[in-house]
């Protein structure tokens, strides 16, 4: 790999918006999770669910730039290899871990209250002759965890950000 040291600021310039894109967007489908909790009228689940999903563009690029700008700063900084760095190690193990129990927790919960208003989880394309029964709705809203999710979300953020600040080992 060629010498990338110094770039290192800029690489960790553009990791550190890489981490705002992704928050920025993936904010509105928080929000989004936590109002659902208080609807129960078909039309305005839609929205709310169509709100979320047009983030997820925005959200994914935020991630790669994030991601991949995190793993090449590690290399810019010598972060990898350097003895006391373990550091950015714990921080790619809590990155893999947060992302792989939010995404499926939210996601199947997002899904089952699209499946309830008729919108289908594939191409998200709306049924508009389905009657949405009131009571599959309320269940499938109920059925999800939105305040679990934020809370693995908000400790992951946090603990990324004192990793990263304090590179503790």
């Amino acid at each position: 790999m060629p010498d990338i040291s110094g770039y290192h600021q800029w690489i960790v310039f553009a990791h550190i918006v890489g981490v705002f894109i992704f928050l920025l967007a993936h904010g509105v489908s928080a929000g989004v999770l936590l109002r659902l909790r208080a609807e129960r009228d078909p039309a305005v689940v839609r929205t709310l669910l169509d709100l979320s999903s047009r983030t997820f563009g925005v959200m994914g690029l935020g991630f790669l730039i994030w991601f991949f700008g995190g793993i090449l700063a590690g290399f810019s900084g010598n972060y990898w290899t350097a003895e006391g760095h373990r550091w950015i190690w714990a921080s790619l193990a809590v990155a893999i871990v947060v992302t792989g129990l939010m995404t499926p927790t939210a996601a199947f919960y997002l899904n089952r209250v699209r499946t309830a208003v008729g919108i289908d989880t594939k191409t998200r394309e709306v049924d508009r002759n389905m009657v949405v029964d009131a009571e599959a709705l309320d269940a499938a809203i109920r059925s999800g965890r939105p305040m679990l999710v934020a809370a693995i979300g908000l400790a992951g953020v946090a603990i990324l950000a004192w990793l990263m600040m304090f590179k503790p080992f």
